[in-house]
């Protein structure tokens, strides 16, 4: 008789809520040199599952790529930040910005000076080289602004491509920023090189160390960069990958893994936190939340997002439910120790509040303190719907998010 035990699928937390497909946009450039590959460590996906699971319905075993990202999730290990900065639509007067060669000219000669803090800074491209100073700086500009040149020349951009594309990578302040450096350039070496010509600087003067990889946009064959939610997933999960071959415990989860149930906030709102003041998003919301609070007898209405939220928490506790079984039964004591810890971290996963919800509580209570009653809603829908992002993105691991200049 066989002794082949059917595996846990992970499919549920470790993917995106959309079935995965080929990481290639329309008309954009693909991630990745392989036509259709996946993510590091990503053995999920939904014929996976069907093969992972017995003709009960029941799993029996949990592999070790998927053991080994259980443990680093449940203990806390430390999450990648990948963001695609977009570059301003306003200038600082608040006019316009009508994209052209001109303006995209401008652009990038800023963004260069401002990554390479006006040349103080090394910068590095995918030949090797590297460039200190203004000048040698200014040298990249030209170069990159002569090719766009050529690009145009022959219909592979317009007057309205946008030059360069700009991702920055980020870790928590206590991971060593030339390992992180070491693993943004196998990261692009791998993704880009021979494609698309970059540059890459390593910035520590925040609470994060962090580099930024700057792109030309239109890459040798003529296919441009465009960058998809799964694009940016894949990233995420290769640079994880190379911060662990380097040492570093990282991760790549998505938020649903994690219990968060928040995104980061766009960057020019969280610059202008950063600073002290009030973004006028905060004070649109609050009315939008007062006015369904009133429209609705002083009850959040539900949206489909939010019962599309706790579906998939349910899944995902469902999942690390059956882990914990799984592992408890083990005669490992490591699997014991690791059914435990995913117990205590799947028992804080219960709560799911969105920020209308959080929102719609403050003003419950702030109308309590007022002597004005009625609103109901907000106190349950806050006690059912708490967040608790344990994720990086949910902590202060948003400075410089992407700055283009």
């Amino acid at each position: 008789m066989s002794e082949f035990k059917p595996e846990l699928g992970f499919e549920d937390c470790w993917s995106q809520p959309r079935s995965a497909r080929t990481l290639k946009s329309p008309g954009g450039a693909q991630v990745g040199k392989a036509s259709g590959r996946t993510a590091p460590d990503d053995k999920s996906g939904a014929e996976v599952a069907r093969g992972r699971r017995g003709a009960a319905g029941q799993a029996q075993a949990i592999s070790g790529s998927d053991k080994a990202r259980l443990a680093r999730v449940v203990k806390g290990a430390p999450e990648v930040m990948v963001k695609v900065s977009k570059p301003a639509r306003v200038d600082k007067h608040g006019n316009p910005i009508k994209v052209s060669r001109g303006t995209e000219a401008l652009r990038v000669s800023e963004h260069l000076a401002y990554i390479s803090r006006n040349g103080k800074i090394e910068i590095e491209n995918d030949r090797g080289e590297t460039f200190n100073g203004s000048r040698e700086v200014a040298s990249v500009f030209r170069e990159w602004l002569e090719k766009h040149d050529d690009a145009r020349a022959v219909g592979y951009a317009s007057d309205r491509t946008r030059i360069t594309t700009s991702v920055m990578f980020s870790m928590p302040g206590s991971v060593n920023a030339e390992a992180v450096k070491d693993a943004v350039r196998a990261l692009a070496e791998q993704e880009f090189q021979g494609r698309h010509d970059y540059v890459m600087a390593l910035h520590t003067d925040t609470h994060h160390p962090h580099v930024h990889l700057t792109l030309r946009t239109v890459g040798e064959d003529g296919v441009k960069l465009r960058f998809g939610k799964p694009d940016l997933q894949h990233l995420r999960d290769t640079f994880a990958e190379k911060l662990r071959q380097r040492g570093i415990g990282a991760e790549s989860t998505p938020r649903h893994a994690r219990g968060a149930t928040r995104r980061g906030e766009a960057t020019p709102v969280y610059k202008i936190r950063q600073r002290g003041g009030k973004p006028l998003v905060d004070a649109r919301k609050t009315r939008e939340v007062k006015r369904d609070l009133e429209d609705n007898g002083g009850r959040l209405p539900q949206k489909p997002w939010d019962d599309a939220l706790v579906a998939r928490r349910s899944r995902v506790m469902t999942t690390y439910g059956n882990a914990v079984r799984i592992l408890a039964q083990s005669q490992d004591p490591e699997d014991r120790q690791l059914a435990e810890a995913t117990r205590k971290f799947s028992a804080r996963l219960t709560d799911v509040t969105t920020q209308r919800g959080q929102m719609a509580l403050t003003l419950d209570i702030e109308g309590r303190g007022r002597g004005v009653g009625g609103r109901k809603g907000g106190a349950e829908l806050g006690s059912r719907e708490r967040d608790q992002d344990r994720g990086a993105e949910g902590k202060d691991h948003q400075n410089d998010r992407g700055s283009e200049r």
